[in-house]
């Protein structure tokens, strides 16, 4: 996301705002004990819908299936990056979920992500001069299905951030002045009561200085706000909700707890070190001085620290000393070439391009470049967790995109190597191959009399063909192809050919059962999860004891 608030008159209006509270120097915190509204029942600007018809509109499936990491001359250009074999990432965009519309009729834009557990919350703003926000809260407990379980509209009210802390939502946002006459400035932050993880109408709001609060953070005792424009740092307490601590720093835009610090990014002034409970200034070092307005967000990768700095690109740094340890660039310029955001998880880095998409690392004492996923839109932020990587996208809503991790250690599969032979795996005829670990391709044949073993996860984007009398056994998982294409990707069991499966199994295209064609599943908790149609010819044979998730074998 580029800019937050773009209007000149909107701009000019914000600043006289800020200097009459900077002579007032008020803080006000405001309750709502309102009860609890009923399903789309406006309260206090706040309109809360859980129909679940309703919500699963907003689902789109339409780009769902294996995906995977382009690492062509463009994304090799990045500087101060190493290129490294994409044939080990396994991943499956597993759903979109469209933007909400206000009840002006507007589409809002994706603008922040947070998550806890099996919820992942998702923020929204209004781009341009008109405040419009949303929350969304998607349950993503069942892997392959996520669900938009509640969404809320919140009227003249632009939602910039949010962090899960101890039961609540701690939300970042802007309000217009207009619509509150409690309100000389627009920046907010609101302390909501979450019931069973899902929103409520039970909050407190803290009215701060500034334009836009940019950014927010929780630890058990507190919850911080960071402000742009003439800026500050706020710490607020968790249990009496009043401000307890400030520290005035110009334009910032992301703040991150990291241990017993809390670090700052300003866009003209770098990154600060506080200690969390004094807010006192430990270090401070400089970075890439960034255009007015821009949202960014740092990350930890051990004692680095990963700063997302615009159309300079992605500037890692080491905390201790605060010197520069590496830069990767943007490889083509222009307006909305720009790096907006990044998230670290489990020894990847996830780095959000705007309209360049989305760029996976490796991380280790220098970042590898793993290859890109173009994002439709732009790519304004990222947020990984768990098995998941969640990228807004604008206006095109958010993305829910799977990581394909080996879950599972096979005693009998620990002499097999990792696959690195191309993108597409191809065995003669009487050839025997055995793999092992995460594995992405684009095609797999297995031709006659032909064995193959795979244990771990692999993902197969297009076609899976196993030949007459070839085997492909299956430990683990297996993800295989693109979700009702005009031009369905098909896995095809041909004459005498076995598919053993002991794991879980998503076809997200077409199945075809030739003649003689035999699926065994092994143990008691093997799974199959079918999206297109299945073509089932005579003399087919399946056993074994398995979960059939939408019934297609029947």
């Amino acid at each position: 996301m580029h800019r937050i608030l773009k209007n000149p008159k909107k701009i000019m209006k914000k600043n006289v705002y800020l200097f009459t509270f900077l002579v007032a120097s008020l803080f006000i915190s405001c309750d709502n004990n309102d009860d609890k509204p009923t399903d789309g029942q406006s309260i206090n600007n706040i309109t809360i819908t859980t129909d679940q018809s309703a919500l699963n509109a907003r689902l789109d499936y339409t780009n769902s299936g294996v995906i995977s990491l382009e690492n062509n001359t463009s994304t090799q250009k990045l500087a101060g990056s190493n290129a490294i074999a994409t044939t080990t990432f396994p991943l499956v965009q597993i759903a979109e979920i469209n933007p909400p519309v206000d009840g002006n009729g507007k589409t809002l834009q994706a603008s922040h992500v947070a998550v806890n557990g099996n919820y992942a919350y998702v923020s929204y703003i209004m781009r341009g001069d008109v405040y419009s926000g949303a929350i969304d809260v998607i349950d993503v407990s069942d892997p392959y299905k996520p669900k938009l379980v509640t969404s809320a509209l919140i009227a003249n009210t632009d939602i910039t951030s949010l962090t899960y802390s101890n039961g609540n939502l701690i939300i970042g946002a802007a309000k217009d002045v207009d619509k509150d006459p409690l309100l000389t400035s627009p920046a907010i932050v609101i302390n909501m009561q979450l019931n069973g993880g899902l929103l409520t109408d039970n909050y407190k709001v803290n009215y701060l200085e500034s334009r836009v609060t940019t950014d927010v953070a929780a630890n058990t005792a507190s919850y911080f706000a960071v402000t742009g424009d003439a800026g500050s740092l706020f710490k607020i307490n968790a249990s009496t909700k009043a401000v307890a601590g400030k520290t005035a720093v110009a334009d910032l835009r992301s703040i991150a707890l990291n241990g017993e610090n809390l670090v700052t990014l300003s866009g003209t002034k770098g990154v600060n070190i506080y200690n969390q409970s004094t807010l006192a200034l430990q270090k401070s070092f400089t970075t890439s001085t960034d255009v007015s307005g821009a949202k960014r967000t740092m990350d930890f990768d051990g004692t680095k620290l990963l700063v997302s700095e615009g159309a300079k690109g992605l500037g890692i740094y080491d905390m201790a000393s605060g010197s520069k340890l590496q830069t990767i660039g943007i490889a083509t310029a222009g307006e909305d070439n720009v790096t907006n955001a990044v998230s670290v998880n489990d020894g990847y880095a996830f780095v959000a391009n705007g309209a360049l998409g989305l760029n996976v690392y490796q991380t280790g004492s220098q970042l590898s470049l793993l290859g890109a996923l173009g994002i439709a839109g732009s790519s304004n932020y990222v947020k990984s967790s768990g098995n998941y990587i969640y990228v807004a996208s604008g206006t095109g809503g958010l993305k829910i995109i799977k990581m394909e991790k080996p879950n599972t250690t096979f005693a009998s599969c620990s002499s097999y190597g990792i696959y690195n032979q191309g993108k597409d795996l191809i065995l003669n005829s009487n050839e025997t191959k055995s793999y092992a670990g995460a594995t992405a391709i684009n095609s797999v044949i297995v031709n006659s009399n032909a064995v193959l073993t795979h244990c771990g996860s692999i993902s197969v984007q297009n076609s899976l063909i196993l030949n007459s009398n070839s085997t492909f056994n299956m430990r683990g998982s297996l993800a295989q192809g693109k979700y009702q294409q005009s031009n369905p990707t098909e896995l095809i069991i041909n004459s005498n050919a076995t598919l053993q499966i002991e794991g879980s199994v998503v076809i997200w295209g077409d199945l075809r059962l030739n003649s003689g064609a035999k699926i065994n599943f092994i143990g008691s908790d093997s799974s199959i999860t079918i999206y297109g149609k299945v073509t089932k010819n005579s003399n087919v044979t399946i056993t074994g004891t398995y979960k059939d998730t939408e019934n297609k074998l029947k």
